[in-house]
């Protein structure tokens, strides 16, 4: 139970306000329900906003210096995405390269299925918000970084289904 209760306390899981046409953002639905079955985590909703997100999740990873990081977004589509890159966007016009999730994504991906939630890996998180504070995290000094994008909330994916995909996402980095 106290290895269990480490791994909760050294784990940050975020997810984004609504935007656009969206007026709930699945990602956020999903972290409240997590949040909801596991009080001991640490959670957070980031603004859509590429600075502020960037500050914000900087914040909480000074505050909680989390080991596991877990980003969670939305996309419209009809399963999950594990994202292996970042991409810097406005944060760094001037910086070069991506950076590259620290993650099992294969692991993630198989236990994604397992549980009856495929899932595909992505090579573009978007060149939106969702992709820049992935970069953003990705420069910071955490051992495990994943960015997963949700479908979008409906009858097909409600908030109890949207947690158990973070929750097996997580389960994979020990």
């Amino acid at each position: 139970m106290a290895r269990q209760a480490e791994r909760i306390d050294t784990t940050l899981v975020t997810g984004f306000e609504p935007f656009g046409r969206w007026s709930v953002n699945s990602s956020a639905q999903g972290v409240a329900a997590l949040a909801a079955r596991y009080p001991a985590l640490r959670t957070a909703c980031l603004p859509v906003d590429h600075g502020r997100a960037a500050e914000r999740l900087e914040a909480l990873c000074l505050q909680h210096r989390p080991r596991r990081l877990l980003l969670a977004g939305l996309a419209p589509d009809a399963q999950p995405r594990l994202e292996a890159f970042g991409r810097p966007g406005p944060l760094a016009p001037h910086a070069a390269g991506v950076r590259r999730a620290r993650w099992p994504l294969a692991a993630a991906r198989t236990a994604l299925a397992e549980a009856g939630m495929p899932a595909r890996l992505s090579a573009d998180a978007g060149r939106y918000v969702c992709d820049t504070t992935y970069w953003h995290a990705l420069g910071l000094p955490i051992p495990a970084v994943l960015f997963l994008h949700l479908p979008p909330p409906g009858p097909s994916w409600p908030p109890h289904r949207l947690a158990r995909a973070i929750a097996v996402a997580l389960s994979v980095v020990r």
